[in-house]
C-alpha cells in the first residue's frame, strides 16, 4: 500500500515538478522502486494461495525473500552511484560496498536457509491445471518475470561497461517492448483466474460467466477504433484491456452475492466482506491505469517551437498565444514567468504561468510547469529559454487519461486498505493470540 502511494506521489511530483511532461521514464531510480513492487504484488496474491489451499508455501517464502532482496538492490542502486539517474541520492562507493554487505547477509543468509528448509514445507493442496491456484500462480510468474525483465534493463548498461568496455543506453523503447506483452497477458488472465473455483475448474464455464464483461470490452475498443482520427492499436488495445479487467472485477464481485432477487443480491453485496470488496477495487485501479497509460502513449501530442509574443499558434484543438514573459521576484528564488493564454474554438479556457527558477544560493535552475488539469486530458505548458526577437522557446503537451494514472494508482492502494482491514484478519489475530495466552494461565 506505502510503495504503490509512494511510487505514485513520486511520478506525480516529476510528472509537475520536472517539466519533462512524462508519467514514467524507466529510470534506474523508478525501476529501483517499480521491482519490489512487481514482487510484493506477486507474494500478496501468492499467500491467498497458501491461506486458502496450503500450497504454494516454498514458492511464496521465495518471492517474500527476494521482494526484500530487490529493495535493497533499489538502494544500493539509489545510494551507491554505480547508477547516474536525475533521481539519485548519493554518490558514494564505500557506502555501496556497506549496503552490499547488508544484500549479501541478509538475502544470502535468508536464501541459504530456504535451500535447506525448503523441503520439509509440505504442500497439501492439490490442484489441476485450470484451477484459481493455477491462475495465481500463472500471475506469480508473469510479475515476477517482468521483475527480472526490469532488472536486466537497468543493470545491462553497468554489465555492457564492465565486461565489454561499451557505453550503452537502455531507455523507455526497450521496456517498452519487453515489458508489456507481460503486462497483456496479465490483463487478459485476471478476471478468468479470479472466477476461477479452487482446486478444479472449466474455463468455458467461467468465460461464459465474463460473456457480457467481454462483449462490452470488445464494443468499447472497436467504437474508439472506428473514432480515432489515428489508426493506432495501442489505445483501443488499451481500452480493451482496460474495460476487460474492471468489467470482469464488477463480475467477480457481483457473482459472490449468489442467486435470488435484485434486492436479495443487492442486500448481500452490502454484506460481502471486505477483502472481496478490495479486491474489487483494486483491480478496477489496475484497469484504469492500464487503459491511461495506453491511450496516454496513443494519443499524446507534443509541440516545441520558439513562440513569440503575441502570436498565436495551434496545438491539436488548442489555440495558444504567448502574451507577455516578466521576471517575478519568488521568496527565495528569481523567475521568468511565461503568460499564456489557452483557448478552443474561440473560447479562452485557461490562463498558464510556466515558469523557469533560480536559486541564486544554490545556482540551480528548476522549470515549473503549467498544468490545466481536466477529466479527460492535460494541457501542459513548459517556457524554456529566450531565443531573440521576443521568441522563446515553448514545450506544449497534450496528455489524454493523464489525471486517470493517479486514479487508477489510488484505487489500487485503497484496495489493498480495504483487503487488509477485513475482519477475517483481526479474527485470525485473536484466534491466534488467545491460544497463547490460555496456555500462560495455571491451572486453579
Amino acid at each position: 500500500i506505502f510503495l504503490t502511494i509512494g511510487i505514485v506521489l513520486g511520478s506525480w511530483w516529476a510528472y509537475y515538478e520536472l517539466g519533462w511532461g512524462g508519467i514514467w521514464f524507466w529510470d534506474p531510480v523508478e525501476n529501483a522502486s517499480f521491482m519490489p513492487w512487481l514482487l510484493a504484488a506477486a507474494l500478496l496474491h501468492s499467500a491467498i494461495v497458501v491461506e486458502k489451499r496450503e500450497s504454494l508455501k516454498s514458492w511464496t517464502i521465495l518471492l517474500a525473500i527476494l521482494a526484500f532482496g530487490f529493495s535493497l538492490i533499489g538502494t544500493f542502486i539509489v545510494r551507491s552511484g554505480v547508477i547516474t539517474s536525475v533521481h539519485a541520492f548519493a554518490n558514494d562507493p564505500e557506502r555501496g560496498v556497506f549496503i552490499l554487505m547488508i544484500l549479501a547477509a541478509f538475502t544470502g543468509g535468508a536464501l541459504i536457509l530456504y535451500s535447506l528448509r525448503a523441503s520439509a514445507m509440505e504442500a497439501r493442496g492439490v490442484f489441476g491445471m485450470v484451477s484459481r491456484e493455477s491462475a495465481l500462480l500463472s500471475n506469480n510468474i508473469l510479475l515476477a518475470v517482468s521483475c527480472f525483465v526490469v532488472l536486466f534493463g537497468t543493470l545491462w548498461p553497468i554489465a555492457a561497461e564492465m565486461f565489454f568496455d561499451r557505453k550503452l543506453s537502455v531507455g523507455p523503447p526497450f521496456f517498452n517492448q519487453a515489458f508489456t506483452p507481460f503486462m497483456v497477458a496479465l490483463g487478459l488472465i485476471l478476471p478468468v483466474g479470479a472466477m476461477l473455483p479452487w482446486k478444479r475448474g472449466r474455463v468455458g464455464r467461467t468465460l461464459w460467466k465474463l460473456r457480457y464483461a467481454a462483449l462490452l470490452s470488445v464494443v468499447l475498443a472497436g467504437a474508439v477504433w472506428a473514432m480515432q482520427t489515428e489508426r493506432t492499436l495501442l489505445g483501443p488495445i488499451g481500452l480493451l484491456l482496460g474495460a476487460w479487467v474492471v468489467s470482469g472485477a464488477v463480475v467477480d464481485l457481483w457473482s459472490r452475492t449468489g442467486r435470488g432477487g435484485l434486492g436479495e443480491r443487492l442486500g448481500r453485496l452490502t454484506r460481502l466482506p471486505r477483502a472481496d470488496w478490495g479486491k474489487m477495487v483494486a483491480h478496477t485501479g489496475l484497469g484504469v491505469t492500464m487503459f491511461a497509460v495506453a491511450g496516454l502513449m496513443a494519443w499524446e501530442q507534443e509541440d516545441t517551437r520558439v513562440a513569440r509574443i503575441g502570436e498565436p499558434f495551434e496545438v491539436g484543438a488548442f489555440t495558444l498565444e504567448l502574451t507577455d514573459v516578466r521576471e517575478v521576484q519568488g521568496p527565495n528564488y528569481i523567475s521568468t514567468m511565461g503568460f499564456v493564454t489557452a483557448s478552443r474554438d474561440g473560447r479562452e479556457i485557461a490562463q498558464l504561468r510556466p515558469e523557469k527558477r533560480i536559486y541564486p544560493v544554490a545556482q540551480m535552475p528548476t522549470t515549473e510547469a503549467s498544468i490545466d488539469y481536466r477529466v479527460m486530458r492535460d494541457l501542459y505548458v513548459v517556457i524554456g529559454d529566450p531565443q531573440g526577437m521576443d521568441g522563446w522557446t515553448m514545450r506544449t503537451y497534450i496528455k489524454p487519461f493523464a489525471n486517470w494514472i493517479w486514479a487508477g494508482s489510488i484505487l489500487m492502494a485503497l484496495g489493498g486498505a480495504l483487503s487488509l482491514s477485513d475482519r477475517r484478519f483481526r479474527v485470525a489475530a485473536g484466534a491466534r493470540k488467545a491460544p497463547r495466552e490460555a496456555q500462560g494461565v495455571p491451572a486453579e
